[in-house]
């Protein structure tokens, strides 16, 4: 849990360190070497997170997150068609479309990241507006990503917790209005 509480400060060489604890203690626990990845991700090192989402995939293959996240891990590295594999075979819809989505649209595939996003909010609006914000500044579309934000501070969206580390919302940081939507939520960058 201080992973998690670390990572959602963004302070995610804190939360790698605390994760790399965890394992010591228990070395087959699928969620921390999931929380591993995700941390290793937000740090820009998709390598390293690669490798935790293989391992967490070891011991649950079922999982959900984990193939979405390797999938993004893989497209970090410039795998973008295994990352696709990856990401079409994460088992649940709301993730697998929101990876399809950001790998479709960095890879400029606009016709299927489109559709993506398209069923992302059709089916899960309610339930992921972070995520659809998150889409919405990888795609380079700063007025609706903060549209989505907003829409994620009102519905009291659980994913607002983790954007202080996305790597998909970096390209809002220069923005004005990050610091001041991250000010309204308590965070200070």
């Amino acid at each position: 849990m201080s992973g998690i509480f670390a990572r959602n400060l963004g302070r995610v060489e804190k939360a790698i360190e605390f994760n790399q604890r965890a394992l010591e203690r228990d070395p087959l626990s699928s969620a921390t070497y999931l929380n591993l990845g995700l941390n290793l991700y937000a740090a820009d090192r998709a390598e390293d997170a690669e490798a935790a989402f293989h391992q967490s995939l070891e011991f649950a293959p079922e999982g959900t997150v984990a193939r979405a996240s390797l999938a993004l891990a893989m497209a970090a590295q410039g795998r973008a068609e295994e990352a696709l594999v990856q990401a079409r075979n994460e088992p649940e819809e709301l993730l697998r479309l929101y990876a399809l989505a950001i790998l479709h649209a960095s890879a400029r595939h606009t016709e299927e990241a489109d559709g993506a996003l398209r069923t992302l909010i059709e089916h899960h609006a309610e339930r992921a507006p972070t995520q659809i914000a998150e889409v919405y500044a990888v795609r380079g579309e700063r007025d609706t990503a903060f549209e989505w934000l907003e829409r994620a501070y009102g519905e009291r969206d659980g994913g607002l917790t983790e954007i202080m580390a996305s790597p998909h919302l970096r390209s809002l940081h220069d923005d004005p209005r990050w610091l001041a939507f991250l000010k309204r939520m308590g965070f200070e960058e």
